[in-house]
């Protein structure tokens, strides 16, 4: 007995081949928008990077350490760091500012401008005078800083409103030393009668 097999269908045939032929058309579809998004994204990075890296930095000069009053500026007393976007400070120049004393108290890290300078012929401000003094332990607080607002204490007179310019150097006797006060200059006589009694001492005010 003879067996017929029946031919293949060629249309399941064909509608296999077409299953085939779809699956990675189909990848490729998805595959390429995605790419153009990656590349896009990708390029602007890349410009991004490119425009703050041309961009000029502009040198800033930074206090490396706490400046008083009259103190001269030198090289040790700061560093240099580049920044963007402070082009329109009034910053301080190593030409301007490397050997012009300090108008004001400057603490470590300020970044240092113009105004912060002056020459010494306008050193003190005019209105003001500076006044030195010996103290004795106790009469100056520990914690007064350069540039501290303090009141002058005394007896004799009336407060006397003060900043603390310097503090010297400690003297032979433990806790003395001579220290600068930068007063009014309508205050300089109270000051200075102030100081010449027994009673004088410093009081550390908040500031003003």
């Amino acid at each position: 007995m003879t067996t017929i097999s029946a031919p293949p269908d060629s249309n399941q045939s064909d509608r296999k081949s077409r299953k085939i032929r779809l699956t990675p058309t189909r990848t490729r579809r998805w595959k390429r928008p995605l790419a153009g998004i990656t590349a896009a994204v990708l390029g602007g990075v890349i410009a991004a990077w490119a425009a703050g890296y041309e961009e000029e930095r502009t040198p800033m000069l930074i206090a490396a350490t706490d400046l008083v009053p009259g103190e001269v500026l030198t090289s040790s007393h700061v560093r240099i760091v580049h920044a963007l976007g402070v082009e329109g400070l009034d910053l301080a120049t190593t030409e301007s500012a490397l050997g012009a004393p300090v108008a004001l108290p400057v603490p470590e890290g300020t970044v240092l401008t113009s105004p912060m300078f002056t020459d010494t012929a306008s050193w003190p401000a005019p209105g003001n005078t500076v006044v030195s003094m010996q103290t004795t332990p106790g009469m100056l607080p520990a914690s007064a800083g350069p540039g501290a607002p303090l009141l002058l204490m005394s007896a004799e007179t009336d407060p006397v409103p003060a900043r603390l310019h310097g503090s010297g150097e400690e003297g032979e006797t433990s806790g003395s030393r001579v220290i600068e006060l930068i007063v009014p200059e309508d205050r300089a006589a109270d000051a200075v009668h102030a100081l010449e009694g027994s009673t004088a001492r410093l009081v550390l005010t908040p500031e003003p």
